[in-house]
Order: C-alpha cells, then sequence, then structure tokens
C-alpha cells in the first residue's frame, strides 16, 4: 500500500467496544466483526438506550458491473425509516437504460453486517436482489430478478472475485464527530456469471469484465451531501485501472477520507478530492482533482440514474451519471493514463 501520508493500522477484532469508537483512519484488512450498531453517537452512556441511535445508521452495499458493450448498476440500502433497491442496465453503444427499482417501509431491506460473511436481500413483487458476502472465501455472490409488463426483465447471478492476495480493498473508519462513524469498503475486481435482459444473454469473462463494490454504513447527519466518483477498466498495457474519491461532511479530510486509486490490485491512497460541475447539469462534464495532484480526470456523463424522495421533512435528492473518465493517475515518478474508462458519480443531497 502506497499513497498519501495517513497512519494504516491493523483492523481492530471489534470496530465498537463499549460504545466506544476503538480507532479510525485506513485499515490492512477488512473487519471480521463490525459491530458499528453498537456506538454510542449520542453519548448517553446507558447501553439500554443506544439502539436508538442505531436508529441514524444508514447502510447499503452497491454493486456495479462493467462490460465492454453493458453496465449493471444495483443497490440495497437501508434508511431505517424505509428501504430502497433498484436494478438498472445500460447499454453503453445505443444508450438505452431500463431501470427497475422499490421502496418498502423500514425493515425490509436486510443488509450484512459486513462483507466478511453475511448476506443482504430485498425482494418485492416481481423483484428480487440477494448478495451472498463470502470475503473469506474470496468473492461476493449476487443474484437478481426484476420483471415488468413494460421494461425487459434483468436477471441471472455473477461472482465478484476479491480474491484479498491480489487485490487490497479500501477499508476506511472516518468520524462524523467525536463518536460518529462512517465506515465503508470499496473494492474493484474481476466478475464471473451470466446476466440475461430480455432474451439477452450476457456472459461475464473475468479476464475482460470488473465489479466496483461499494459498502458503507454511516450515521450521517440530519443534514448531509457526498460528491462520489468511481470507475475501473484495462488500459493499454492490460494494468487493472481503479479509483474512488470522495467530498462528504467529513471536516478533516486530508487525514480522514475514502480517495484512493488502485493499479492491478495494489491500493495507493491520494490527498483530499474536489469536484467542480454544474448541479444545475449533471450530465456536464465534471472535473475532478485531489489536492496532491494524484488523480486528475475528466469525467463525460452518458446518462443517470436519479430519484428525489420526499416524506415530510425527509429529503432524498439523488443523481447517479454514468459515462466515461479520461485524465491521469500518478504517484512520484510513476504516472498512468485513464482513456475512455468506464464509471459513475454521485451527487446527493439528504436531509434524514
Amino acid at each position: 500500500m502506497e499513497g498519501a501520508a495517513r497512519e494504516v493500522k491493523e483492523a481492530p477484532p471489534r470496530l465498537v467496544e463499549d460504545g466506544r469508537v476503538v480507532g479510525f483512519g485506513v485499515f490492512r484488512e477488512p473487519f471480521r466483526e463490525l459491530n458499528i450498531k453498537e456506538a454510542d453517537i449520542f453519548r448517553v452512556r446507558n447501553p439500554r438506550l443506544r439502539p436508538l441511535g442505531a436508529l441514524r445508521l444508514k447502510e447499503w452495499q452497491h454493486f456495479g458491473v462493467i462490460h465492454p458493450e453493458h453496465y449493471f448498476g444495483m443497490v440495497i440500502f437501508d434508511a431505517k425509516f424505509m428501504g430502497v433497491s433498484f436494478i438498472y442496465h445500460y447499454r453503453r453503444g445505443t444508450g438505452e437504460m431500463h431501470e427497475h427499482s422499490r421502496q418498502a417501509p423500514g425493515g425490509r431491506a436486510r443488509v450484512a453486517e459486513s462483507v466478511w460473511r453475511g448476506e443482504c436481500s430485498f425482494s418485492a413483487r416481481g423483484y428480487s436482489l440477494g448478495v451472498e458476502n463470502r470475503l473469506e472465501d474470496g468473492f461476493h455472490g449476487v443474484s437478481l430478478s426484476a420483471d415488468s409488463p413494460r421494461k425487459p426483465g434483468i436477471r441471472g447471478e455473477f461472482r465478484m472475485l476479491e480474491d484479498l492476495s491480489r487485490f487490497q480493498p479500501l477499508v476506511v473508519v472516518s468520524p462524523f464527530g467525536p463518536n460518529r462513524p462512517l465506515y465503508t469498503h470499496k473494492a474493484a475486481c474481476p466478475v464471473e456469471g451470466r446476466l440475461t435482459v430480455g432474451d439477452e444473454v450476457i456472459d461475464l469473462d473475468p479476464a475482460r469484465d470488473v465489479c466496483l463494490l461499494d459498502e458503507q454504513k454511516a450515521f450521517y447527519p440530519y443534514r448531509s451531501f457526498w460528491r462520489w466518483m468511481t470507475f475501473a477498466g484495462y488500459d493499454s498495457r492490460g494494468r487493472l485501472l481503479a479509483a474512488n474519491l470522495c467530498h462528504n461532511n467529513i471536516a478533516d479530510d486530508e487525514r480522514y477520507s475514502e480517495n484512493c486509486y488502485w493499479v492491478n490490485g495494489r491500493l495507493h491512497l491520494t490527498g483530499a478530492a474536489r469536484f467542480g460541475f454544474s448541479e444545475a447539469d449533471v450530465l456536464g462534464p465534471w472535473f475532478i482533482k485531489t489536492t496532491d495532484g494524484s488523480v486528475d480526470v475528466e469525467f463525460r456523463p452518458r446518462g443517470e440514474r436519479a430519484e428525489r424522495i420526499r416524506v415530510g421533512p425527509l429529503l432524498s435528492d439523488f443523481h447517479q451519471p454514468f459515462g466515461t473518465f479520461r485524465g491521469k493517475l500518478a504517484w512520484g515518478s510513476e504516472e498512468y493514463s485513464v482513456e475512455d474508462l468506464f464509471g459513475l458519480c454521485e451527487h446527493h443531497v439528504t436531509r434524514y
């Protein structure tokens, strides 16, 4: 692991002890036991009242599957007051997009305690998305089925091959406050399996195709925002390049962030991320840099997945444009050219 001057730690057996987060920062390995729900975010010191704080926890697992001709995005999101899931397919050559999405009352979305071992699920009429996390065995298995009378159905199974001996994940715990954590696990790895859109069968080849994983559990402040980007693909020399940058409510984002890039699974940490784009036109160009100059890319959207949810005073205004990135990744004398690699950005403003 190389990169910005941030301390890299060994993951403790448990993230929280007696209500207190035992460590913030970047960790060498995934947590075996991620008991983030036990954090005493309100400092009530009464163990019986700590479960009330868990109602503030927002958690999800998101996968993005990149194929030369297709992109599939999907999520299971538990906001506690409600659950949300979507599956969409984008045909890169024509710009055609089909989305299936569902919302449900709180408790319907199930998210695993950690990606080390556990299951996620969301089901509704004509719709199911399930995740089998087996990181100890080097994979995440995903099964999906979504139908609609007016859209092509999307179904199938795939495995994201997160072999920890080859691919170093980004594992970060950052503070919104003294004991208010944001945890995330990010990775970009080969993928295998088969998906169908309507009657079209799409085989996923782990020598060519890539899957992006975004797992997050966070006690967001009531008013929150994030700008996020990720991409992955192979360069002209056959190296797997990927990146993940985010700018959010974390105050000291030079010290605490989820900013990094990967070269053939090797993780490089970066400085803080800065996003230049028009909030009024998220399909215009985005210009994204890190303060240390290690990432400098331009994003050209080709489409977006967007949703606005408002329930009384609660708000989620979500934009996820997808498209291609160009620019460079650099550290010291090493520089890697990013040439039309596929990925996505997000601009999300919330009150929840």
